[in-house]
C-alpha cells in the first residue's frame, strides 16, 4: 500500500473557472446549431440549467446533450442515446469507433457538435482563470501528497488552461476525458496501491460525489456561487482535518447536505 495522500481534483467549474462561459457561448448553442433547435430559448434556458445549476450540473457533455436534445422533443437520436448508455468511454475517440461500426445521423451530429466545441474552447480569447485561492490551496497539498487532475473535459483543453495559469507544477498526473470516467479513475488510483481512505476527491458536481461514494473516497465540495470560500475552508480548516485523520461520517454527511442544498431540482 502506498503511503501518500492522494487529492483528486476536478477543473472545469471547480479549481478554473471555465464552466459558465463553455456553457453558455459554445456547448448550448452549438447544440442548438448543429440539431438545428426550434425553440433555441427554450433548449438554451434548460441546458444551463441542467448542466450548470442543477443538481446534475457537471454531467459529461454528450450525456448533456441526449439529456438536452429529449428535453426538446428531438427524435432520430436512438444511435446516440445507445452508445451513451453502452460506452465505456465518452468521449471522442469513442465515438468515432461507434461511428465507423454503425453510421449514423445522429452520431455523426454528435461528433461534429463535440468538435466544435473543442475548437471554438481553443480559440476563445477571453479570460480564463483559477478561481481565487486556489493556488494557494494546490500548493499546500502538493507538500501533503500526490495531486491528481480528474476531469471529464477534454485533456488538451485542460493541460492548456492550467499551463496558462501556472498550475501545472503542483500536479503530479491528469486523467481526463480520454482516460476514462471519474470512478473508474479512482478504482484505477485504488488498484495501483493508493489507500482509498486517504484519498480526497475535490469536486463542484454530482458526478464528482458519486465517484467518490462509489470508490469509498472521501469528498470536498466546491460550493457553486461560493468557490473562493470553499478553497479558503479547504486550505484553512478541512485539510488539517483530513491529514490528522478526523474526516468523520457526521464530517462527510454534513459536506454532502451542504452541497445538495447549494444545487437546484
Amino acid at each position: 500500500m502506498k503511503a501518500d495522500y492522494v487529492f483528486c481534483i476536478d477543473s472545469d467549474g471547480c479549481a478554473m473557472d471555465t464552466m459558465t462561459y463553455k456553457h453558455q457561448l459554445f456547448f448550448g448553442p452549438l447544440a442548438a446549431d448543429v440539431f438545428e433547435i426550434a425553440d433555441r430559448k427554450a433548449f438554451l434556458a434548460e441546458w444551463n440549467h441542467v448542466n450548470l445549476y442543477s443538481k446534475r450540473r457537471g454531467i459529461n457533455r454528450f450525456v448533456g446533450l441526449v439529456t438536452g436534445l429529449k428535453s426538446a422533443g428531438m427524435t432520430g437520436i436512438e444511435q446516440l442515446e445507445a452508445w451513451v448508455e453502452t460506452t465505456s468511454s465518452l468521449s471522442n475517440a469513442s465515438l468515432e469507433k461507434a461511428l465507423e461500426a454503425t453510421p449514423s445521423d445522429d452520431l455523426q451530429k454528435a461528433l461534429d457538435w463535440s468538435l466544435q466545441v473543442n475548437q471554438s474552447i481553443k480559440d476563445y480569447d477571453g479570460a480564463v482563470l483559477a478561481f481565487e485561492e486556489v493556488r494557494e490551496t494546490l500548493a499546500f497539498l502538493k507538500t501533503k501528497g500526490k495531486v491528481f487532475v480528474v476531469s471529464s473535459a477534454n485533456k488538451e483543453a485542460v493541460l492548456e488552461e492550467w499551463q496558462d495559469q501556472g498550475l501545472l507544477e503542483f500536479v503530479d498526473d491528469l486523467y481526463c476525458q480520454d482516460r476514462g470516467k471519474k470512478e473508474d479513475v479512482l478504482a484505477h488510483l485504488i488498484e495501483e496501491g493508493y489507500d482509498r481512505h486517504q484519498m480526497l476527491m475535490i469536486g463542484d458536481s454530482p458526478g464528482d460525489l458519486k465517484a467518490a461514494e462509489q470508490n469509498g473516497v472521501h469528498f470536498y465540495p466546491i460550493l457553486v456561487g461560493a468557490e473562493k470560500t470553499s478553497w479558503e475552508q479547504l486550505l484553512h480548516t478541512y485539510s488539517q482535518r483530513f491529514l490528522n485523520k478526523e474526516w468523520t461520517k457526521e464530517l462527510e454527511g454534513a459536506l454532502a447536505a451542504q452541497f445538495w442544498e447549494n444545487l437546484e431540482d
